[in-house]
């Protein structure tokens, strides 16, 4: 399996390999690194190798024992393709790329049942993906047809030219009804599955706006300018804003029962990669989304609830 490094380069490969592969100990990754199960650039590398952008790593499959990758329709809706990307509504609950132990129900398994010689720039398990979103947040995703709408839609990512929009539903009313948070995050030293507010972390950058709130709910607008994974969900939970169903970063006692976050990724506008035409696309709440706003914000929730 090749990895090509598009980004967080400067770290070590240990620290690197544990990133990519979420579901594996770094330890596990270290001893294959000692067996020579790694190479970067076709060398043999320390665990305190520190990689460079557009190093190649290899990893022995055998050696992690990952099930292979079978293509798979799933119930995702299309809406907008042509030869060089597509953009897809992706459900809640589904995965956005697979792990070494999640190779089933993956935005990948459904693109390898619709297009063929998706780009694997990324790495051969994320075939096509530029970007991502959690398992249990619904929305947007551009997808890379080909090599060359991926690497420039990597450089519109990381030059932030491509705008996102999310759509929350948070814990507890705002002062102010707009605010930008710049909070570095990183992965969390008590669960490496998360992430949490660290200065030593990567630099991260989320706007709001409240739409609408009440005395203990606000429904909000955002906007993401940098990526970090889990940023949106991390950044209102610092602020003690978290999000209504999210059960890693809120900790409020709810009065719903929610299965998952209420977060969807609504709106993206972008100028294609390749033709430079404008794209703009939005979508509607999904919905379970719609559903508990209607409740919390409607007028027969308002009074039920808060009055």
């Amino acid at each position: 399996m090749k990895i090509t490094v598009l980004d967080n380069e400067n770290q070590r490969l240990d620290q690197y390999l544990s990133d990519y592969f979420e579901d594996i100990s770094r330890s596990k990754l270290s001893n294959l690194i000692k067996n020579d199960s790694v190479l970067v650039n076709g060398i043999k590398e320390k665990s305190k190798y520190i990689v460079k952008l557009n190093d190649v790593i290899d990893i022995e499959l055998d050696s992690l024992k990952i099930k292979k990758l079978e293509p798979q329709d799933l119930p995702i809706e299309i809406l907008y393709e042509d030869d060089y990307i597509a953009v897809i509504n992706k459900p809640m609950g589904i995965v956005s790329h697979p792990t070494n132990t999640i190779r089933e129900n993956t935005v990948v398994n459904f693109l390898m049942s619709k297009y063929k010689n998706l780009p694997n720039i990324n790495g051969e398990d994320r075939e096509g993906i530029v970007h991502r979103l959690d398992k249990d947040t619904s929305g947007l995703m551009i997808v890379a047809l080909n090599d060359e709408s991926m690497i420039k839609l990597k450089s519109m990512f990381e030059n932030r030219d491509i705008i996102k929009k999310y759509r929350a539903i948070v814990n507890n009313r705002f002062e102010n009804l707009n605010g930008i948070i710049e909070k570095n995050i990183s992965r969390s030293m008590r669960n490496r599955k998360l992430m949490s507010v660290d200065d030593n972390g990567k630099y991260a950058k989320t706007s709001y706006e409240v739409v609408v709130q009440n005395s203990q709910y606000a429904y909000l607008d955002i906007q993401l300018f940098t990526g970090r994974t889990h940023q949106i969900r991390v950044h209102l939970s610092s602020i003690n804003h978290p999000i209504l169903g999210d059960s890693d970063y809120n900790k409020i006692k709810s009065n719903f029962n929610i299965d998952a976050q209420l977060l969807q990724a609504y709106y993206l506008e972008f100028e294609h990669p390749i033709s430079k035409k404008s794209i703009k696309i939005e979508i509607p709440m999904y919905p379970e989304f719609s559903k508990y706003y209607n409740i919390i914000f409607g007028e027969e929730g308002i009074n039920e609830q808060f009055n």
